[in-house]
């Protein structure tokens, strides 16, 4: 009788064991699943922090962009009203001198007062991304030490441009904020590198002007401001 009892007794501790070894995994499982989630909510709320100030830089700059743009329409309107003023003929200025030869990778040319450094997106970035590629920097560094050498003090105007293809698989909603990113990127390089970034700012013209190929299109541009003068 007393064997039965021990023997009852000893399948209860067993059972009890079992159900406390069961629960212990639960409580485990259930930490690490509330572990999990709550890593991917901070990863999500630290994604949506970095969209809104993209959203924010970039809505920013696009409205420089648009004074900008209606400030030069007023000058134009001004400069036409001016009445006609005969003068002695003259001999033509001379053209400005361009900055030294920066490679097969930078175009320059002078435009409305502004020399203007213009790099194929393809030599700087990835398709679809803007992280710069690691032999983008050998061009940026040249580019670096012409401003700083000739245009210490100058502002500078980053702009992005992509071509007309829809964002299809891509971190960005629209070619305007992946043109964005891409300005903003090499902005942040040449700061980085010696350039003051109160002298800089930042636009995105996305599809909206448009070269005779898609290679060509997509570009940064870099406008050294008055440097002419």
């Amino acid at each position: 009788m007393q064997g039965k009892m021990q023997g009852k007794m000893n399948v209860s501790v067993v059972s009890c064991a079992a159900m406390l070894a069961v629960g212990s995994m639960l409580v485990g499982c259930n930490t690490a699943k509330k572990s999990e989630v709550a890593l991917l909510k901070e990863e999500n709320s630290q994604l949506t922090m970095k969209l809104e100030e993209t959203n924010t830089a970039l809505e920013g700059a696009q409205q420089d962009r648009r004074r900008l743009e209606e400030e030069n329409a007023k000058l134009k309107a001004a400069a036409n009203e001016k009445p006609v003023v005969a003068t002695t003929e003259t001999a033509p200025a001379a053209k400005p001198e361009p900055v030294v030869d920066m490679g097969p990778d930078v175009t320059v040319e002078h435009r409305d007062g502004a020399l203007v450094l213009t790099i194929a997106s393809d030599v700087l970035f990835d398709s679809g991304k803007a992280a710069l590629k690691p032999n983008a920097k050998k061009t940026l560094d040249r580019v670096v030490s012409e401003i700083k050498k000739k245009y210490p003090t100058k502002p500078l105007r980053f702009a992005g441009f992509t071509d007309q293809d829809p964002i299809k698989s891509s971190d960005f909603k629209t070619n305007y904020h992946l043109g964005f990113e891409r300005a903003f990127n090499v902005g942040q390089y040449v700061v980085t590198h010696g350039i003051d970034k109160s002298l800089i700012e930042y636009s995105s013209y996305g599809p909206e002007q448009l070269k005779s190929s898609k290679k060509q299109s997509r570009r940064v541009e870099i406008a050294i401001v008055n440097a002419d003068n």
